[in-house]
């Protein structure tokens, strides 16, 4: 089995990203229609674009998928997908839910979906030490039962609870290993 990418999916602050930094492998650039932050490069962070540009590339059928968050478009195109693994290197994404599912229904076998998972207390607490606001906290909790569910799709699930950080950074690091003896 050869994988082209890997994807990662779970709640809000359960370490999908910082899973995926670990892994080590290029990301996939995804798309926004907001304004870049300070810092960030069209094509590094993300692809810059309008909400009307995103909307035409999506009804083109060249975005997998579009998500609206605060205001803003997130999404993925379907040639970066495909294009993923054809120079032999996996690439790897963090997405939600319903785009993970979109990634194994378009690759089939060349996509790993990978869950995190940690408790809603966990979660909690990572979210308050990062001093997010509690109306954005409360925000991105909403919606941590559906996506503890949506785990079920997932080819593997890893618990990255405070107890078991060093167990998730483990199985990251075998993955690494396997995809580098390939």
């Amino acid at each position: 089995m050869s994988f082209s990418i890997i994807v990662f999916q779970g709640p809000s602050a359960s370490g999908k990203s910082t899973l995926q930094a670990r892994l080590g492998l290029p990301r996939i650039v995804t798309w926004t229609s907001r304004a870049p932050r300070a810092g960030e490069q069209d094509g590094r962070e993300y692809h810059f674009a309008t909400r009307e540009q995103m909307e035409l590339m999506h009804r083109q059928g060249r975005m997998l998928e579009i998500n609206e968050y605060r205001g803003n478009l997130y999404g993925t195109s379907i040639s970066s997908l495909e294009e993923a693994g054809q120079d032999g290197q996996v690439r790897s994404s963090v997405m939600e839910a319903k785009g993970a599912r979109l990634v194994k229904e378009l690759l089939g076998e060349r996509a790993l979906l990978i869950g995190v998972s940690a408790s809603r207390e966990q979660l909690e607490r990572r979210l308050f030490e990062r001093k997010v606001s509690i109306e954005e906290q409360q925000f991105r909790m909403a919606s941590f039962d559906e996506e503890i569910a949506a785990l079920s799709q997932c080819d593997m699930v890893i618990r990255n609870d405070e107890s078991q950080f060093h167990v998730a950074e483990s199985i990251i690091d075998y993955i690494r290993l396997g995809l580098e003896q390939k």
